[in-house]
């Protein structure tokens, strides 16, 4: 069974009987991703993202029958979904880039109607024509001073390997694995230290960030609780040394 998210996210925990501590293993939904449900637990559902494959427990409140698929994803790094197709109705929920809606072809004062409310129309675009930056480096840094969240793929909380994921799905690109250690040498063609460039994927034991230029990287970090530009070389030593770096073909 198939199951989309209505929640602005929805978290997939590793262990669902000690739902507040964060284990290794947790990740989390955006709305209207779906979720492959593989067995019932109690309040829990046990499954999969269909996306990345991640595993693991979601709250079964937070996921539906969804009636209509998705045909476009939030492009703003956060908008509402409102009751009415007007900025003073009531906001329902915030929805993080790349959030999964159905948009119909119903306009009205500048917004589009969903299966669930309405949202502003420049915040959002159809898949099939779908057309963003092509620089990921440009993609990423809408999540500049967004909080640090482990496990977070969201602008409200992101991790590093989370910020990667995302500004990669934003150039168009197939869903990258959810994980450093799965990222690492999967993404892109591998590149060399001394030719670092705009772009470049740069992994460390454990984290990861994404170059602006060739001696500064951006990246969601714990150390600062945020998204931050610091020099390459903080990260070097913090992490001692480069384990990969990526780069995506044009």
């Amino acid at each position: 069974m198939i199951l989309s998210v209505i929640t602005p996210t929805a978290d997939i925990l590793g262990n669902p009987q000690e739902p507040n501590i964060i284990s290794n293993n947790d990740s989390q939904l955006l709305y209207g991703e779906t979720f492959e449900v593989l067995e019932t637990h109690g309040a829990y559902v046990r499954g999969k993202s269909t996306l990345d494959g991640y595993e693991g427990y979601v709250e079964r409140v937070q996921l539906v029958k969804e009636a209509f698929p998705c045909n476009a994803v939030i492009t703003a790094p956060l908008t509402h979904l409102f009751e009415q197709p007007d900025f003073k109705s009531r906001p329902l929920m915030p929805l993080s880039f790349f959030s999964r809606i159905y948009a119909s072809a119903q306009r009205e004062g500048g917004f589009t109607r969903t299966s669930n409310g309405w949202v502003f129309t420049d915040h959002m675009q159809e898949i099939k024509a779908l057309n963003l930056s092509k620089d990921l480096a440009d993609i990423a840094l809408q999540y500049y001073g967004t909080p640090y969240l482990f496990a977070g793929r969201s602008y409200l909380g992101i991790d590093c390997s989370g910020l990667v994921q995302m500004a990669v799905m934003g150039l168009g690109h197939p869903c990258p694995p959810r994980d450093t250690k799965d990222q690492f040498d999967t993404i892109g063609i591998p590149a060399a230290r001394d030719d670092l460039k705009r772009n470049d994927i740069v992994y460390f034991n454990g984290h990861v960030g994404i170059m602006v230029d060739e001696t500064n990287i951006l990246n969601a970090t714990a150390r600062f609780m945020s998204v931050v530009i610091e020099p390459l070389s903080n990260l070097e030593t913090a992490y001692k040394g480069i384990t990969s770096i990526r780069r995506i073909s044009e």
